[in-house]
C-alpha cells in the first residue's frame, strides 16, 4: 500500500456513531505484490487503485474486481482520492438516480471529494447542477464554473428558498444528500414535483415509505458503496476508467498527510476545513528496482551521497549528473566503487537548469528501471555584500539551484516518486553575510517542497549547515570564513552525522527541515542581538521583541551611552577605540584587542567584504546604531572607525560647557606634572607645546613672558609660562 483515501464514514467509524458499523480505510492504492489463482485482469507490479479493505496498512488484500489500474501520469497519492467518490457519484447518483440531460440535481458539500466527482458526472451526464458549501468554499465553486444563482450555503437552511426561487418555485428533480437533521429535511422540499433523494450519508437514514407520504412523489434512495456487490463495482471502475485516463474526469482536489498524523488528519475532515479529498500516506523504502537521480553526483556531497544511498538504501541503479559528468575528477573511481557495492551507477553531463537537456535525460531512462527517486544536490555560491551585488551574480546562483529544481519539479509530474529531496542551505533559515542570492535561492527550494506537498506528492527540503568535508562549493573558505561561520553557532557537519541527518529527514513527514551542529557554548557567548532570532531561541538567550528590560537591566548600548556620557573625552574615545579593537579581535580570531593596532589598515590584516559586514554588525549590535555596510572601508583603521563611533555617539558639546572640561583636564594634568622627575620633564615639555601650537595664542604667551623665541625656552620656564597662562600659582 502507498496511500489510502480518508472518508467521513471513518470518521463515524472511529467516533463510534453508527453501532454495527466497523472497519476504517476502504479505498487506496498501491502496487500489487501478489495475485490468487484465476485473477488475470491485473499482474504483479501493477498500479492499481480501487476499494481495499485495511487500506490504512502495510498490506491489504482485495477482491481483484474491485480494482482497476492507475492511469499513466497519476501518482499514488492522486490514485487514492479517486475510488469511493467517483464509484459513489457513478453508481449512485449517476445510474442509481437515473441522472441524464436536463435533470436539475443538488449536490450537497461540493466542494469535498464526493461532490467534487458527482459534479463532474453530473455535468457529463448533462444535468444542471446546484451546489451548497460553506461560504468560504463558493470561490472554489465558482471557479468550477456555477454561477451565484447555482451556489448556496450548507451552513444553513437558506439553500431552500434561494434555490425554490432561482427555478421559479418548480425545485430540483434530483438531490444527493450529504446533510442531516433539518437540513435533510429542507432539501426533500426542494423536490416539490416528486423526484429522486439520493441519501449518501450514514448518521440520519429515513424510511422510504414514510419519506414518500410525507412528500409525494419522491423516491428516497439509500447508497451504500460497501454493499455492492463486486461484479457492479467492476463495472462502475470499468466505465470511469477511459475518461479518467483521457482526463475527461480528473481527480479531485486532495491534501495528503504521512499516516503517522492520522490523528490531525480525522480532526480536520470532522471539522470540514478541507476542500477534496484527505489522502494518508504510508512510509514506505526506497524501490532498489528503480533509479535515484543525483544532481551534482559527483561532487563532494554527491559522491557522499551515491555510497549512502546504495549502503544504507539498497538502491542500485544511480544516475549521477554533473556540468563535466565522466570528465569530472574522480567519476571514474565512483562508478567503480559502487559497482563494488553491487549498483549501477550512471555518470552522464548535463545541465539542469536547462530544460532540453534535463527532459532529455530523464526520457533516457530505461523502461526496466524507471525514475524513483531525484536528490537534487547541485549549486553554486556568487558571493557579494548586497550593495556590491550584481544582476548576474543573482542570476547564476538562482540558475543552478531554483531554475534546476523547478525543471526537475515539472518534468517528474504524474511519477510516483519514493522521494524527491532539495539540498538547501540554513543561509535562507538563518541568513548569512554576503550570500542574499544564496539566501533567496534555497529559501525558493524550501516554498517548493511545502507546494509539492500540498499538492500530495513527495519532497523534503533539507537546510545543511556547513559540512566539514571540503567541497566544490565550499573548498575556498579559509579560516577567517570558518571561523564567521562558527560565530553563528553553527558547526560544521562530519560526513557521517550530515548522512545520518539526511536519513532522519526522510523519517519525519515534514516539507522542510533544518540539518546543521549547533554548538550551544558559543552561542550563549554571543549577544542575542547579533543572532538570528531562532537561534537566540535555542541558545537560551531570546527576549521577546516587544518586552522592556527588566527593572534595572541595562542593554548593552545603553550601558555603552551611559559610560560615555559619564567619561571625560579622552576616556570616550579611549571606550571606543577598544570596543572597536576587541569586536576586530573577535572577527579575526586573534587573542584579544592587544593584537589589533590602531592605525594598521584593516585591508592589510585579512578584511574582505564578508568580514566588514560581521564588524559592521557586531558593532551595530554592541552601540545601537545602525552604520551601512560600508563603514569599514570608509573608515579603514581602527582608530579612524573608533572617530566615527565618536561622532556618531557624541553629541557636541557647547562651547562654556567644553571649556569648563578642558580647563578641569588640565588641572588634574599640573597634579601629575609636579610628580615627575627632571629627565621626564623634557618629554612632557615638547608635547604641551605642540598642543600650544593646536589652541594657538602662543605668540601672545610669550610676549607676556620677556620671549621671542619658544626654542630658547628652558624646560623650567615653559612650565612657568604655562602656570602663569593658566592661573594656576
Amino acid at each position: 500500500m502507498a496511500a489510502a483515501g480518508l472518508n467521513f464514514r471513518d470518521v463515524v467509524v472511529s467516533l463510534g456513531m453508527v453501532p454495527g458499523l466497523e472497519g476504517v480505510g476502504v479505498e487506496g492504492a498501491g502496487v500489487v505484490a501478489e495475485t490468487g489463482p484465476g485473477v488475470t485482469r491485473l499482474a504483479v507490479g501493477d498500479r492499481v487503485m480501487g476499494l481495499l479493505p485495511q487500506a490504512m496498512a502495510p498490506v491489504a488484500v482485495a477482491d481483484a474486481r474491485t480494482l482497476v489500474r492507475v492511469p499513466d501520469g497519476w501518482t499514488l497519492r492522486q490514485a487514492a482520492s479517486v475510488p469511493v467518490a467517483f464509484l459513489t457519484a457513478e453508481l449512485g447518483l449517476v445510474e442509481g438516480a437515473g441522472l441524464g440531460p436536463g435533470d436539475r440535481v443538488l449536490v450537497h458539500t461540493a466542494t469535498g471529494g464526493l461532490g467534487l466527482a458527482a459534479l463532474q458526472l453530473a455535468r457529463r451526464a448533462g444535468a444542471e447542477v446546484f451546489a451548497t458549501a460553506s461560504p468560504g468554499k463558493h470561490a472554489l465553486l465558482r471557479r468550477l464554473g456555477l454561477d451565484d444563482d447555482h451556489i448556496a450555503s450548507s451552513r444553513d437552511l437558506g439553500f431552500r428558498e434561494r434555490f425554490l426561487d432561482a427555478t421559479g418555485g418548480a425545485g430540483l428533480d434530483v438531490v444527493m444528500n450529504t446533510l442531516s437533521g433539518e437540513f435533510t429535511d429542507a432539501s426533500l422540499d426542494l423536490l416539490p414535483r416528486g423526484g429522486r433523494f439520493v441519501e449518501m450519508g450514514k448518521t440520519d437514514i429515513r424510511d422510504p415509505g414514510t419519506v414518500a407520504a410525507d412528500h409525494p412523489g419522491v423516491d428516497y434512495l439509500y447508497f451504500d458503496l460497501l454493499a455492492e456487490a463486486p461484479d457492479r463495482i467492476r463495472d462502475g471502475l470499468d466505465r470511469l476508467a477511459a475518461p479518467l485516463a483521457d482526463g475527461d474526469l480528473t481527480p479531485p482536489l486532495s491534501s495528503s498527510r504521512d499516516i503517522r498524523h492520522a490523528p490531525e488528519a480525522f480532526a480536520t475532515l470532522r471539522a470540514a476545513t478541507h476542500l477534496g479529498k484527505i489522502v494518508l500516506t504510508l512510509p514506505h523504502t526506497w524501490d532498489a528496482e528503480r533509479t535515484v537521480l543525483v544532481t551534482g553526483g559527483t561532487g563532494t556531497l554527491g559522491r557522499l551521497l551515491a555510497r549512502h544511498l546504495v549502503t544504507r538504501h539498497g538502491v542500485r541503479h544511480l544516475l549521477l549528473t554533473s556540468r563535466r559528468g565522466p570528465e569530472a575528477e574522480g567519476a571514474g573511481e565512483l562508478v567503480d566503487d559502487l559497482r563494488g557495492l553491487g549498483a549501477h551507477a550512471t555518470v552522464v553531463g548535463c545541465d539542469a537548469a536547462d530544460r532540453d537537456a534535463l527532459a532529455a535525460l530523464l526520457a533516457g531512462i530505461p523502461a526496466d528501471r524507471p525514475l524513483g527517486a531525484v536528490v537534487h544536490t547541485a549549486g553554486l555560491l556568487d558571493d557579494a555584500t548586497v550593495e556590491g551585488m550584481t544582476p548576474a551574480q543573482v542570476e547564476r546562483v538562482l540558475r543552478a539551484k531554483v531554475r534546476s529544481a523547478e525543471l526537475l519539479d515539472e518534468l517528474t509530474e504524474g511519477i510516483d516518486l519514493d522521494a524527491f529531496v532539495l539540498f538547501s542551505s540554513v543561509a535562507g533559515v538563518l541568513g548569512t553575510a554576503g550570500q542574499a542570492n544564496y539566501a533567496a535561492a534555497n529559501a525558493a527550494l524550501d516554498a517548493l517542497a511545502v507546494r509539492r506537498r500540498r499538492q500530495g506528492r513527495a519532497a523534503v527540503s533539507v537546510a545543511w549547515g556547513l559540512w566539514e568535508q571540503s567541497s566544490g562549493m565550499t573548498g575556498h573558505l579559509d579560516g577567517q570564513d570558518i571561523g564567521r561561520l562558527a560565530r553563528t553557532g553553527t558547526a560544521p557537519l562530519a560526513s557521517a552525522d550530515g548522512l545520518a541527518l539526511f536519513d532522519a529527514a526522510l523519517a519525519v513527514d515534514e516539507p522542510g527541515v533544518v540539518a546543521t551542529r549547533l554548538d550551544h557554548a558559543v552561542l550563549r557567548e554571543q549577544s542575542p542581538a547579533t543572532l538570528p532570532a531562532v537561534l537566540r531561541t535555542l541558545a537560551g538567550t531570546g527576549r521577546r521583541r516587544a518586552t522592556a528590560p527588566a527593572p534595572g537591566v541595562e542593554s548593552d548600548d545603553a550601558t555603552l551611552a551611559r559610560r560615555l556620557a559619564d567619561a571625560a573625552p579622552a576616556e570616550r574615545r579611549h571606550t571606543l577605540l577598544e570596543l572597536v579593537r576587541n569586536q576586530t579581535a573577535t572577527v579575526l580570531r586573534l587573542s584579544g584587542a592587544h593584537d589589533v593596532e590602531d592605525e594598521r589598515p584593516f585591508r592589510e590584516v585579512g578584511f574582505d567584504s564578508l568580514t566588514a559586514v560581521e564588524l559592521r554588525n557586531r558593532i551595530n549590535a554592541a552601540t545601537g546604531l545602525r552604520l551601512p555596510s560600508t563603514v569599514v572601508f570608509r573608515h579603514p583603521t581602527p582608530a579612524q572607525l573608533a572617530d566615527r563611533l565618536h561622532t556618531e555617539l557624541v553629541p557636541e558639546q557647547d562651547t562654556d560647557g567644553a571649556a569648563t572640561t578642558v580647563l578641569a583636564d588640565i588641572g588634574r594634568l599640573r597634579t601629575a606634572v609636579a610628580g615627575i622627575t627632571d629627565e621626564e620633564r623634557t618629554a612632557v615639555a615638547e608635547e604641551l607645546s605642540r598642543l600650544l601650537t593646536e589652541v594657538g595664542g602662543v605668540e601672545d604667551l610669550l610676549n607676556s613672558a620677556g620671549q621671542s623665541d619658544l626654542a630658547a625656552a628652558t624646560d623650567d620656564e615653559m612650565f612657568a609660562l604655562i602656570d602663569k597662562e593658566l592661573e594656576m600659582e
